[in-house]
């Protein structure tokens, strides 16, 4: 995926990599590819997400992840791991590059979160 500075004439950096690592982590959870075709007019997959960040992420994950939260279990599970892992998405898809988390936060994030993971199983 190419980082939005590409197009402005910005010198290549980690923080392109940064960008591509964030757009597949919402294009895994939402089951959304960057060029569907309700992508237009502005809308951006990391609009799309952070819109309905936190609290309304059921409406834009994919349906095979969310379950519509029907038991207790799943609400537990998307506050703890989820919404850190699409904020990490979030994140690392930011428009500005200077905004981005460095490849070693967001290793740190992600392993914490499933650290975190298999101490609750």
């Amino acid at each position: 995926y190419v980082a939005p500075e590409y197009c402005m004439g910005y010198k290549v950096s980690p923080g392109y990599d940064v960008y591509a690592f964030g757009i597949l982590i919402l294009e895994m959870l939402t089951g959304r590819r960057p060029m569907d075709a309700i992508f237009t007019d502005g809308l951006s997959l990391h609009k799309l997400v952070s819109s309905a960040f936190p609290g309304r992420l059921g409406e834009v994950l994919d349906p095979h992840l969310s379950h519509g939260y029907r038991h207790p279990c799943d609400r537990v599970f998307m506050r703890r791991y989820m919404v850190p892992l699409i904020e990490v998405g979030l994140l690392c898809s930011m428009e500005s590059p200077k905004d981005r988390p460095g490849m070693g936060e967001v290793c740190a994030r992600i392993l914490s979160l499933k650290e975190e993971f298999f101490e609750f199983c």
